[in-house]
Order: structure tokens, then sequence, then C-alpha cells
């Protein structure tokens, strides 16, 4: 198997009481892909093949890329005792620097480069979907006239 490709990883512990045995860094709100910074040695993280340095692509089938910290340590929360990954090996060199150095992604797509926005800011009331546009206008050929002449006569 190529490093380049990304590794399915489960971990499986008997009970809560056992701890996962990694710690995980980034997220979204730090600006920074999720990865494993640090794992107990044997524990259940180790044992299960998860390495430091490994970018979290999927945590349970949750696609990891826009997941801020918390969102992240909620989804793991939730799987329970059995805990799913998808990683990516050596997306983040964790050696002895003081700075996370990222290494540069393999293109994966060539002919789109961004990918799908979560920005849930500010939006544009001028900027209507083509879909609403069509409907808007198939409303205001069809139904207005006789809406129109409703609320008319009812003045």
């Amino acid at each position: 198997m190529s490093e380049d490709q990304p590794v399915f990883v489960q971990l499986r512990r008997k009970d809560p009481s056992v701890q996962w045995g990694f710690r995980m860094n980034g997220g979204r709100d730090q600006g920074s892909i999720l990865y494993i910074q640090k794992l107990s040695r044997n524990g259940v993280g180790d044992r299960s093949g998860l390495r430091p340095g490994d970018g979290i692509l999927k945590i349970n089938n949750v696609p990891a890329t826009y997941l801020d910290h918390e969102q992240a340590k909620m989804e793991i929360i939730r799987s329970g005792n059995e805990l799913d990954f998808v990683v990516q090996r050596d997306a983040i060199d964790v050696g002895q620097h003081r700075g996370v150095q990222t290494k540069p992604a393999p293109k994966q797509r060539s002919e789109v480069d961004e990918e799908p926005s979560m920005y849930k800011g500010y939006t544009n009331p001028n900027v209507q979907s083509r879909s609403f546009k069509i409907l808007q206008q198939s409303l205001n050929y069809s139904e207005a006239p006789q809406k129109r002449a409703a609320f008319a006569s009812r003045e």
C-alpha cells in the first residue's frame, strides 16, 4: 500500500473507562487539519495502528475537513467503544519543532480546486439561485395577476 493512500484504522475498547490513548490537535477553528499529535505507548490507538502525524480525514464516516476541534471531540465521544478513522499517513510533521509543519497534500482533483464551503456568515439577499429565479418567474407570470386582482378587490 502506498503511503499516499488513505488508511482505515479501527479502534476498539471493552468499556468507556479505557482511554483511547491518543492526543488529537487541529481543527477548522485552529486553522489546521485534525491530526494525531501523540500516542500512549501500548494504548488502544497505538495497538490499532495510529501514528503521530496522521491527518484525520474521517471520524466514523463523518468527513473531518470542516470540523472544529470540539466537534471532532464530540464525534469521538458519540462513537462509544467503536471508533473508526480514515487517516492520511504523515500529513503533519510532529517532530521536535515548535511549530507544526504541514506537508503539502497531493493534488486529488484536477478540474475543481475549491472545496465546498461551510461558510455560514453574511449572504447577499440580492443573490438568488437559478432555481429560485425560475420559480419566481413562473409565479410572477402565472399567479401574480390573480393575486393582484384578488388583493385589489379586497380594498
